[in-house]
């Protein structure tokens, strides 16, 4: 199949909508591989360079401090600039191929912090313009769960495409492997994404108009948008270590192989992803029958009750029960997974609704102050590990979660009064 058909294929079968919802997707497949790839493959590299549980927490920290200081300016840069969505995209596909590279010559920790520079700079440039063209399409919820089906994909693929080229050959050559995927995708997005001002316009129109029908929100939107950022923030903890530790948990406390190590995280994130796409498919079937915009954000705030109420009982749970039940541990694990991945794809499209205007300077916003707490996270995480066990890590996560179950419950109550008609 020459690129020529290739294209034709695409550009025929698939209608405006769903190319952008597939080049998206596939963007966010390469971004979670690049931001886990150094998670999956530290039990292979640390048999060269050697390193304790708070180092290997720094290096998931370093990447995601940099994402909180440049989303916001990447949002803003492609509300100010529309065509320039793609290229942002593409060239940080191409910034995480690099990356690769980089770390496949590594000789010593600074060499890897180093590398995970490029990382950071590169990840910065896909949520914020990405998330801004799903929200401006007709079936929101379902775009949104699709595309983090993508991205959580990515993230459960990573583990065994990178334990399978470990084995067959080794770490070093494992990471230059990657890269070239990271650069041949790039390279497709570059010549196939659908993009344009005209493109971009038409997406906004069509919000817009659905917005005038509704009218804006008008009351409480500051408070509102600040407590996404707060539930966005409360969350990425969990979300971040999870996806960055699992692997390392198992390796480490329940002294299972590398192999079975790769293996059990990649089934635990599959069904991460499997829990988003399923919670998106149901938030875009019941709100997709005439509902107004307060019966949607209705039904996405309990949803994500439902997500966070479990995910926090779980942590707790994880924190308390001896690592030597290890089958009951893994049940645990799995049920934390689903449960909180239920609500991976929610937050974004609640955004939407309270403030839709420069999407993505919101999300750009929502981004940083998200990936703040995220970027904390891992190395608290491990120095916890380092100095108690993974126990007290895992009531770390637990109590974040809390905090993110007051949030959502704070934030339910101020909608609620928003729409509320004012006393007289």
């Amino acid at each position: 199949m020459n690129i020529n058909f290739f294209s034709r294929l695409v550009h025929y079968s698939l209608n405006l909508e769903n190319k952008i919802l597939l080049w998206t997707g596939l963007g966010h497949f390469c971004n979670h591989i690049g931001n886990y790839l150094t998670a999956a493959l530290l039990i292979y590299l640390q048999t060269d360079i050697p390193l304790t549980h708070t180092e290997e927490g720094l290096l998931g920290s370093i990447p995601m401090l940099l994402l909180v200081i440049l989303s916001a300016g990447v949002g803003r840069i492609g509300d100010k600039y529309p065509y320039s969505k793609k290229h942002l995209i593409w060239i940080g596909i191409i910034g995480l191929g690099i990356f690769s590279v980089l770390m496949s010559f590594a000789m010593t920790f600074t060499d890897l912090a180093l590398a995970t520079i490029v990382l950071g700079i590169s990840l910065s440039t896909y949520h914020p313009v990405a998330f801004a063209f799903l929200n401006n399409m007709k079936n929101q919820d379902r775009n949104m769960g699709i595309n983090s089906v993508f991205g959580n994909s990515g993230s459960a693929t990573t583990p065994l495409l990178a334990m399978f080229f470990a084995v067959l050959t080794n770490w070093r050559t494992a990471f230059l492997l990657f890269a070239g995927i990271q650069l041949v995708t790039g390279l497709l997005l570059w010549i196939f994404f659908p993009n344009s001002p005209e493109l971009h316009n038409s997406l906004m129109n069509t919000k817009n108009n659905e917005i005038k029908k509704e009218g804006e929100l008008k009351r409480n939107v500051a408070l509102l948008t600040f407590l996404i950022v707060l539930i966005s923030a409360a969350r990425a903890p969990v979300f971040r270590c999870i996806s960055y530790f699992t692997t390392i948990v198992f390796s480490d406390a329940f002294s299972f192989t590398r192999i079975e190590s790769s293996i059990l995280t990649a089934i635990i994130l599959g069904i991460g992803a499997s829990a988003t796409f399923l919670m998106g498919q149901v938030n875009n079937w019941r709100i997709s029958k005439g509902a107004s915009r307060d019966l949607r954000i209705s039904f996405r705030i309990n949803s994500m009750l439902l997500s966070n109420g479990v995910a926090t009982v779980l942590l707790l749970v994880l924190a308390l029960i001896p690592y030597t039940l290890t089958f009951l541990v893994l049940g645990v694990y799995l049920v934390l997974a689903f449960f909180f991945f239920l609500g991976a794809a929610i937050l974004p499209t609640i955004m939407s609704e309270i403030s839709p205007k420069d999407m993505g300077s919101a999300f750009g916003i929502l981004f940083s102050g998200a990936t703040l707490t995220g970027a904390i996270a891992p190395t608290v995480f491990g120095y916890l590990a380092d100095i108690y066990n993974f126990g007290t890590s895992f009531l770390f996560l637990g109590l974040v979660a809390l905090l993110c179950l007051v949030f959502i419950l704070i934030f339910k109550e101020t909608y609620k009064r928003s729409i509320q008609p004012e006393k007289n």
